[in-house]
């Protein structure tokens, strides 16, 4: 595993890291465009970082963002299907059966185990599902889950996949660290460390049509969108930053500012499932801005037109003031 240094960048000019014309966009369905884009969109990570040396853990991998586009095109005539005609239930009643489907963590993990079990049936990759969601126990109390054990047929390995879909705030000097969510708490070196050394700890796995199973390979599949502080004209990708990775703009909510070139008349905010593509059909049930006490915008995802930006304070602590 590889440490990262801010010395190791890549720069990006502003045009280049704005995605608006995403390969996911041109599906009409909103769930099958949030399918579209678990598969484009690429692991934020270019290689795993090591943030627990000294914990004796195993090695973890990422998919490249090669691996991802191969996905994508090998499944983009099933997602055409998907979007024109009732092969559509199939993936609504999939995803709607699963337990909590409006938590966003859930129904990231619906889309994606959807593909596999779909796309393996149909023989678009070698993936198949073992067993998901196996519960960790130290006795009588559960201490967590693994979200995904497949066996890989082209490489003949047991895998454990474990997910992760983040919506995060970057700032200077964007080290893993520095990208947060709206939870303060919650930030991507903090998220890496816990899958490392927790949930990829496992080395033996009990399934239920499997028998007990021996991982041999190890997958975080971190996705999501990335918001720049507003008004950055030059970003530098750190060396771990997948440079295809999906990337908006933040807006201190008490910037003055930069609040001052937002559009209010277009402005709306965000129904919780648009962290992952935005609804047009929401647009003729605009909600009112929301205010909190001090008369700012509160903390959320908002649309200015088809813009996403997320108003968020640079401050940590309590974040739905």
């Amino acid at each position: 595993m590889m440490a990262y240094h801010m010395s190791e960048i890549i720069a990006q000019p502003l045009s280049s890291y704005v995605t608006n014309n995403a390969p996911w966009e041109i599906y009409q369905r909103p769930f099958v465009r949030d399918l579209a884009y678990v598969l484009a969109c690429p692991n934020v990570l270019t290689e795993w970082i090591d943030f627990a040396p000294h914990q004796n853990t195993h090695t973890v991998t990422v998919h490249s963002a090669d691996f991802w586009q191969q996905q994508f095109e090998a499944y983009e005539a099933r997602l055409k299907e998907l979007d024109s005609t009732n092969a559509y239930r199939d993936l609504t009643r999939y995803l709607l059966k699963r337990p909590s489907p409006n938590r966003l963590g859930f129904h990231f993990e619906g889309l994606l185990s959807f593909w596999l079990e779909d796309g393996f049936a149909r023989q678009l990759h070698p993936h198949e599902i073992l067993a998901s969601n196996v519960q960790l126990c130290n006795g009588k109390q559960t201490t967590g889950e693994l979200d995904l054990i497949l066996y890989n047929h082209k490489d003949k390995l047991t895998e454990h996949w474990e997910l992760a879909i983040k919506f995060f705030m970057g700032s200077a000097p964007f080290e893993p660290i520095n990208w947060v969510g709206i939870n303060s708490n919650d930030n991507l070196q903090r998220k890496m460390t816990y899958m490392q050394t927790k949930q990829f700890r496992t080395v033996w796995v009990d399934t239920q049509k499997h028998g007990q199973v021996k991982i041999d390979k190890r997958y975080g599949v971190i996705k999501g969108r990335f918001f720049l502080p507003i008004g950055t004209h030059n970003f530098n990708y750190p060396a771990w930053l997948a440079p295809s990775f999906p990337m908006h703009e933040w807006c201190d909510k008490k910037d003055t500012f930069n609040l001052a070139t937002i559009d209010t008349n277009t402005l709306r905010a965000a129904h919780y499932i648009e962290w992952f593509s935005k609804r047009d059909f929401y647009d003729n049930r605009r909600l009112p801005l929301i205010y909190s006490e001090n008369n700012s915008l509160r903390t959320g995802l908002y649309f200015e037109g088809d813009r996403p930006i997320v108003i968020f304070p640079r401050r940590r602590g309590n974040v739905d003031d």
